[in-house]
């Protein structure tokens, strides 16, 4: 079944308003006003981050050339599917998410672009959230906000500065080190065990001899989110500025010490730490072939070459937001919603204690399309951390993948998809998962170009 979301039908005025007020703001700045930035769209579409994907440049210029003529009628998501990927004119962007993967896709190169070969670009060039419209902006006026903080950014510092002084201080050297114990026994096992020769399913699916697989961890120290009221976007993330507009204008040296040490650090929970040691131990003579790194480290490029296993929720692993355009069950926060609920299920699954707590738990395991369909992506996802170690648990299982693969199949006319999510149940007890259930499936197709 595809996964269905709203269309988004036509483009707010306040969206191409905002697009002419950049494009406004770097007049004098531009010679020849169009003819300028016509040449930088240029110069970008064959940068050698682009040539990977005729669709991306492609894009590009589209979207450029309707932002420049103030084409709003162009923005919209079902005239850029038939002008740039040859949708036909009944095209249902509730039923192809392709617009919105490449969107998405796109504004990661040209995060990208800009922090390579385009560092000395005069215009920056942006995709604004919730629209198709360019934002043209001066380099210099990307931080202009923070240069002056206002009357309430200040009054928020001081809020920020009291919960971040509620931290423990011995807090972060407590997770490196508990992170670091499990890490060693995890690799310990899985060097010394006898494990097997070839992975098991859905595990093959994202280990191919002969190439290299990254296993993307969670990014312990993306809690410091929480001292803002704002929502860190993907690509605020991938800057790797967002922490610095949390730092309390009145913190101490202590604090200071501390904060920068969150923001330096690689530090991740054992839950994850031990999912990874199971997913090495299940690689079996594949196993040299897993490269695991922090979120922290991880760029949109990293991503876009060969096969990946994301271990976390968004709220601690913000790549997982590059393939929610796939996903029916996406997790928020608390909760994990159903976008098309079928018989017998519920539109949300929640639960009600934090990490640490027994009851029940939810998670979800997908195996989705890779950037630019290259590769294959496994997503781990729980609500809590004790949901994680339970969707590992249940791969790690030969009669619950037996289970897996009978209702994938049942729901796919008798034959394994190559593509899925499956949301799994679980009990908790004491901070580990106790039991674990498939209680959903959902078969995902693969982008159509």
């Amino acid at each position: 079944m595809g996964v269905t979301s709203p269309p988004i039908d036509k483009l707010e005025d306040s969206d191409i308003a905002a697009a002419r007020q950049h494009n406004g703001d770097i007049s004098n700045a531009l010679n020849g006003s169009g003819d300028e930035r016509s040449q930088l769209i240029e110069r970008i579409s064959k940068s050698e981050a682009f040539q990977k994907s005729s669709r991306l440049p492609a894009l590009l210029r589209y979207l450029a050339k309707c932002t420049l003529a103030n084409n709003r009628a162009g923005l919209t998501e079902q005239a850029i599917g038939q002008a740039v990927f040859g949708k036909p004119k009944d095209f249902h962007p509730t039923e192809d998410s392709c617009v919105r993967v490449y969107a998405r896709q796109l504004r990661l190169r040209l995060h990208e672009y800009y922090q390579a070969v385009g560092h000395d670009e005069q215009i920056i060039i942006e995709i604004p959230k919730g629209g198709y419209a360019l934002a043209f902006h001066p380099r210099h006026a990307q931080h202009r906000s923070s240069e002056v903080p206002s009357a309430d950014s200040h009054t928020e510092s001081h809020e920020a500065a009291s919960v971040f002084r509620r931290l423990p201080i011995w807090l972060p050297w407590v997770l490196f080190a508990a992170s670091l114990i499990v890490a060693v026994i995890g690799w310990h096992q899985s060097m010394h065990s006898a494990g097997r020769d070839t992975p098991p399913w859905p595990i093959d699916q994202v280990l191919v001899p002969g190439q290299k697989t990254t296993m993307v961890l969670a990014d312990g120290s993306y809690v410091l989110r929480l001292l803002g009221e704002k929502e860190i976007s993907l690509d605020e993330y991938a800057d790797h500025r967002y922490s610095d507009a949390l730092i309390p204008h009145d913190a101490t040296e202590g604090e200071l010490r501390l904060f920068h040490y969150l923001q330096s650090s690689q530090l991740s929970s054992m839950a994850d730490v031990r999912a990874a040691s199971a997913i090495t131990s299940m690689a079996g003579a594949l196993r040299g072939n897993i490269v695991i790194h922090s979120a922290k480290e991880i760029t949109g490029k990293m991503l876009a070459s060969g096969d990946v296993i994301l271990i976390g929720a968004k709220t601690s692993n913000p790549w997982e937001e590059l393939y929610e355009d796939h996903l029916n069950f996406r997790l928020n926060g608390r909760y994990i919603s159903n976008r098309s609920p079928q018989g017998g299920e519920q539109a949300t699954y929640s639960v009600s204690g934090p990490t640490g707590f027994s009851g029940e738990d939810y998670a979800t395991i997908s195996l989705v399309p890779g950037i630019d369909e290259h590769g294959t992506v496994l997503l781990l996802q729980g609500l809590r951390l004790e949901g994680t170690e339970a969707a590992v648990r249940f791969l790690s299982d030969d009669e619950s993948r037996r289970d897996l693969a009978t209702k994938l199949k049942t729901a796919n006319g008798g034959t394994l998809p190559r593509y899925f999510e499956a949301l799994l149940h679980a009990h908790s007890m004491g901070g580990s998962a106790a039991s674990v259930d498939c209680i959903a499936v959902r078969i995902v197709s693969p982008t159509e170009h």
